[in-house]
């Protein structure tokens, strides 16, 4: 079997995922890559950049096409003109993969029939651990992702705002990079927000990025939209709860209070729910525990590989 991946980077498994598939080659486009005969030409994403660029490539090589969707927004994430060129393409593959049930249920609403659910969560659990007690850490708060729109950190800090008039001691750290980098820094400074929040967009080890799980009280999501987050799991495994909006495979597999709180884009609601928990270690303590048992059952890191990997190779 001979696999192209088509997208913006390396899925995480991909190493793994050569043990089930063969040969495995890597595409971001608009680089010009030499093309052979391939088997399946998989897309990261339905739209033109991607998507299209998959479409035509499985074309030129005679090869099935798969495409997939990582995240919420078929409905509003997309411009009219962008949400028909994905809806034709959706419609043109042998298989669709949705991360989550409600990019499934947006799928077929569209009239995409034949539609697999598969998250894109794969958990090292030797790796993804606890290593301190919630009575032992300190009142911070931890979100990581992109800087972009989609992630809605200003809607965070605004919270956060409200987080530190209760609970003075509570720092926040936002983890990642992205083109709202200078937008956040500027509304921190204008939230008076200085001395309690960092943001860190150096690159981190996967052991720098357990330690920081380990370290956080909670794990804070404001994102609009989501097909994971995977961010969420990695925490929870570390024993980490969240305070997230209801997204993503997240809220259809962690019921509410189980492993954590959800929130409405409320800022209001948002510290409300994060000032409970970081004044509650107890509470804290359940949430991450039922958390990592969750992530164990459900995402471990050879099992979700296996079962992605076997969905395409019974394609052929």
């Amino acid at each position: 079997m001979i696999v192209l991946m088509i997208g913006r980077s390396k899925s995480i498994a991909f190493d793994d995922l050569k043990k089930y598939w063969g040969e495995i080659d890597f595409i971001k486009p608009p680089r010009i890559h030499r093309l052979k005969k391939y088997d399946l030409v998989i897309g990261q994403e339905p739209t033109l950049r991607i998507g299209l660029y998959s479409y035509l490539v499985s074309k030129l090589v005679n090869a099935k096409l798969v495409l997939e969707v990582h995240a919420d927004y078929l409905k509003s994430g997309l411009t009219p003109i962008q949400r028909k060129i994905a809806e034709y393409l959706l419609r043109r593959c042998v298989l669709v993969r949705a991360v989550s049930k409600k990019i499934e249920e947006d799928l077929r609403e569209i009239g995409v029939k034949n539609v697999v659910v598969i998250p894109s969560i794969y958990i090292k659990k030797n790796v993804y651990k606890p290593l301190k007690h919630h009575s032992s850490r300190k009142p911070l708060v931890l979100s990581v992702g992109r800087l972009v729109e989609q992630k809605n950190f200003p809607l965070l800090l605004r919270a956060f705002k409200d987080v530190v008039k209760e609970v003075p001691e509570a720092e926040i750290i936002i983890h990642g990079r992205g083109p709202l980098e200078r937008q956040i820094l500027e509304l921190a400074r204008r939230l008076d927000l200085s001395s309690s929040f960092k943001l860190v967009t150096r690159w981190l080890t996967e052991e720098e990025i357990v330690s920081l799980y380990n370290e956080a009280s909670i794990l804070a999501i404001t994102s609009r939209y989501e097909g994971g987050p995977r961010v969420a799991f990695e925490a929870g495994a570390c024993c980490t709860p969240f305070v997230s909006t209801r997204v993503g495979i997240l809220h259809e597999s962690v019921p509410d209070g189980v492993g954590g709180l959800y929130t409405s884009e409320n800022s209001r609601e948002i510290a409300e729910k994060i000032i409970t928990l970081l004044n509650d270690a107890s509470t804290r303590q359940k949430m991450g525990e039922n958390m990592r048992r969750i992530v164990l059952e459900n995402f471990e890191w050879n099992t979700t590989i296996k079962r992605y990997a076997e969905a395409y190779t019974n394609l052929l």
